[in-house]
């Protein structure tokens, strides 16, 4: 019997970088695919998601506030949250939620390699 894959989110404007990631991560994951973050807390209330990748697109209060807003959304569940980003770390306060930064360009299996390494940690400390 085959296990299901773990299910994440992402979040990412731009369509082209979307689907590339999309593309790599659906190798190891259930992807849930957003250009923008309305909607998407609602459909994680529905699922049993094991993180969010989020691209902030100059939107950084926004993206705050959506991380934020997952801590009080789910606050008995710790959901992994990592921002890919054209700004580095030092530049963002994030004020705490955030798990892991990479600054982009990031390759789309960089990607799924470090949400696998984030994904198994978690599931190690449940």
């Amino acid at each position: 019997m085959k296990t299901q894959a773990p299910t994440i989110v992402l979040i990412e404007k731009d369509e082209v970088t979307l689907d590339l990631y999309r593309r790599e991560l659906s190798k190891s994951f259930t992807v849930l695919a957003f250009a923008e973050t309305d909607g998407v807390l609602k459909t994680m209330a529905d699922q049993d998601v094991q993180a969010v990748i989020i691209e902030p697109e100059g939107q950084y209060r926004q993206a705050r506030d959506f991380i934020h807003s997952i801590e009080i959304t789910f606050p008995k569940q710790f959901i992994p949250v990592i921002v890919c980003s054209t700004r580095d770390a030092n530049d963002i306060d994030f004020s705490g939620g955030v798990t892991k930064h990479l600054t982009k360009p990031v390759l789309p299996k960089t990607l799924r390699n470090e949400t696998l390494e984030i994904v198994a940690r978690n599931y190690e400390r449940l």
